[in-house]
């Protein structure tokens, strides 16, 4: 959908966010949602839930505003911060993405940052049900259907802002990466599947691994072992072994990322956290009980 002609965002008087008006009419049929959750498998929505969980427990909650006052006599000088959620954040997709663990590991960050407005959007077409299930269980509520002119007008009429941006394409998303850099507006994109290592597949749900990692499982079950893998699925004493090892040769050195059965529905895009959807303000001064007299 694109934008209709001269309508316009609605700001509140006390300067919170919310969509433009004009999204209501984009928005994605509950029923489709309700749908893809009643047909995705149990042991595919348990698996998301646990990645959710784990997900939880390594960032933990940021949200609130955080302020500090520092003075130190000895440098003589002050520092004031003061830290708080962006007003809202967009993960954009495109029909094609079936990767349920990656959608949800592009959401929790925002939720744990305490992002009070956060949206999805599916870019050309109907979201996949691994998506809808991802944003259910994520609790986004927001999920619109755009085309790309849409989503940039999406972008630009958002306020307060800037925002935060999340691309998940293949570079047809590339025009509301342009919109983002014009705009100023912070943007995390992963621009291609992670090429993953299953060494032991019989050890993993299959089933649970391909709703949350779609077509990148498929080169993952083939016998070549990449130099520069994201992530690797390995055994529990294998992946316990991984992170104490000093080995730097190219099955170890790469891959920052070990996950063990029962972490199938679990992922973390690499330095994409909580940090990147806040707003840090910092101020710098001379202490005047040590400004010595001119």
């Amino acid at each position: 959908m694109t934008k209709p002609h001269g309508s316009g965002y609605a700001a509140n008087a006390l300067d919170m966010a919310c969509w433009p008006r004009w999204t209501e009419a984009a928005r994605v049929d509950e029923a489709a949602s309700a749908r893809a959750y009643e047909t995705t498998p149990p042991a595919c929505r348990t698996a998301l839930k646990t990645g959710l969980a784990l997900a939880h427990m390594h960032f933990g909650q940021r949200t609130g505003r955080r302020r500090e006052e520092r003075c130190d006599d000895h440098p003589g000088f002050w520092r004031h911060s003061n830290s708080f959620p962006a007003p809202w954040a967009i993960v954009a997709f495109t029909p094609g993405y079936t990767a349920a663990a990656r959608l949800a590991a592009a959401c929790v960050p925002a939720l744990l940052a305490g992002v009070p407005l956060l949206g999805a959007v599916c870019v050309g077409g109907a979201p996949s049900d691994a998506a809808l299930v991802s944003l259910e269980l994520c609790g986004v509520e927001d999920v619109f259907l755009l085309d790309t002119t849409g989503l940039s007008a999406l972008l630009e009429e958002c306020q307060p802002g800037p925002g935060r941006l999340l691309l998940l394409h293949s570079g047809e998303l590339d025009g509301a990466l342009r919109t983002a850099r014009v705009l100023d507006m912070p943007c995390y994109e992963e621009r291609r599947p992670p090429t993953l290592v299953l060494p032991d597949p019989e050890a993993f749900d299959l089933q649970a691994l391909t709703f949350a990692q779609g077509e990148a499982l498929e080169h993952a079950l083939e016998p070549s072992r990449p130099p520069m893998p994201a992530a690797l699925y390995l055994k529990p004493d294998a992946a316990q072994g991984h992170c104490k090892a000093h080995k730097f040769g190219p099955f170890y050195y790469a891959a920052s990322l070990a996950l063990s059965p029962g972490c199938e529905g679990f992922w973390l895009h690499k330095g994409l956290t909580p940090d990147f959807f806040r707003i840090e303000r910092l101020a710098f001064g001379p202490d005047k009980r040590n400004v010595p007299d001119r």
